[in-house]
Parts: C-alpha cells; structure tokens; sequence
C-alpha cells in the first residue's frame, strides 16, 4: 500500500487514499456545501468519471459540509486523514497562507487580469502546478492540490435594494470570499464579512450580513439567494477568475 494525499481544488478537492489493484476503494469526500449545490452536482460528475475510468475500483462517497468536520476545518481533516477528500475553494485557508488566494480566487477588477482560459494555461504549463504544491509545503500540510472547476467571471452579488453609488454599497454587511477580496472592499469602506458558502443563507435571514455574492446566476438560483434578496448585479469587481 502507497499512501496518497491529494486536493482536487475549484474550488478544491483534497484527497487522501491508499492505492491498491486487486480491491475496490470508496473515498469519502466532504465538501463546503450541501449536495444540492450545482459545484458539488460538478464534482459528482467528475467522480463518476473516475469511477468509470477505474472500471469501478475506485468510488467515491460524497458527504455534506459539516458531515464530519467542520467547513474551516476540512484541510486539515484531509491531512490527518479523518476524510479522504476534500471539496473546496483554496482561498477559504488565506489566513494560514495568503498565496492560497492566488489559486482558488486571483484578484482583479472587472476587465482586467487574465481570464479562466489563460489561468488554466498558466496553472497546467507556466509553473502554477509546481507553485501550488510549494504552497502546501510552506502551509505544513500533507495534501496534493488539482485543479476541478475553473469558472468565472463572478457577479457583484445579492442585495436587499437598488445601489445607485458607493455610499448605497457601504451601507450594507456584505458576504465576500475570505482572504484578499474582502480585505479590498474594507479598504473601499465596505463592511466585508468573510463566510462560507453553507452560511451565508442562514445568515441573510438571521440578519448577520445585508447582501452577499456566491458566484454566477445558476449556481446563485440554485443556492435561493432570490428568495431573500431581489436585486442582483453583474459583472463582478472581485473574481474574475475562481477554481475549485
């Protein structure tokens, strides 16, 4: 038996798993959202491809954010191996590292930076793959990271009215992604609240947060955000680029 830890980010999935050809594996995958979502629909998908690939030896079970650890809780997880994978977005451990930001949400305003095509380039043939692995060295982890889901560019977001200017926008507690974004709209007198993706309903209806953005229109009706929140906005100044 060789033991293999591995992320697949996108988002991010981290997998650990022990390698074997005469008996059938089933990994469990823990991700940060509900299994309605459309990212973990994706990964479903992508897992059974794998599955097939593998003429059925190796499965993967797909588990809900907080079936056996918590959301902000999940690397490490994956790293001790209480899961076998994990599905999320890197920049969610920008506190433990800020280059996370780099390969799950590169910052750049709407227009500018490279786009989903040009960071895959760079990611699979420019040197990202081999960056991304010295991440997780320097961040003390025992993971492999692979790039799932690229997608983008994101919307503003969810808000309660009209924003017709700035001091319309900063009179509202706003959902963004942790690390680097959020830290930009503080820097613009927005009052940021970092979350993951699985709280930020609940917190829209408790009051915790005014507005949010997740991500794109079908992954966003497919969240509810419509059913708290009328107004929406595109393009997005924050994600151009996201990968989980």
């Amino acid at each position: 038996m060789r033991k293999l830890l591995t992320i697949v980010l996108s988002l991010a999935v981290f997998v650990g798993f022990s390698m074997s050809t005469a008996n059938a594996k089933t990994l469990k995958c823990q991700t940060v959202l509900n299994t309605k979502a459309d990212e973990v629909k994706m990964l479903k998908d992508f897992t059974d491809t794998v599955t097939t690939l593998t003429d059925g030896s190796l499965k993967f079970e797909i588990l809900p954010a907080g079936a056996v650890v918590g959301v902000k809780e999940t690397l490490d997880a994956v790293d001790k191996g209480l899961i076998d994978c994990g599905f999320a977005w890197t920049h969610y451990w920008s506190g433990d590292h800020p280059a996370a930001m780099l390969f799950g949400s590169p910052v750049a305003g709407g227009g500018v930076g490279i786009d989903n095509l040009a960071f895959l380039s760079w990611f699979q043939y420019g040197g990202g793959k081999e960056l991304y692995d010295q991440l997780w060295k320097e961040m003390g982890r025992d993971i492999k990271g692979f790039m799932l889901q690229p997608v983008g560019p994101e919307a503003l977001g969810w808000f309660p009215k009209p924003i017709k200017d700035m001091a319309d926008f900063r009179k509202y507690k706003f959902r963004t992604p942790p690390g680097i974004p959020g830290q930009t709209y503080k820097d613009i007198g927005i009052a940021s609240v970092a979350m993951g993706g699985g709280d930020i309903l609940p917190a829209l209806q408790a009051g915790t947060i005014d507005a949010a953005e997740w991500c794109c229109p079908k992954p966003d009706l497919t969240f509810g955000f419509q059913k708290v929140l009328k107004h929406y906005y595109l393009q997005g100044l924050h994600q151009v680029v996201v990968n989980a």
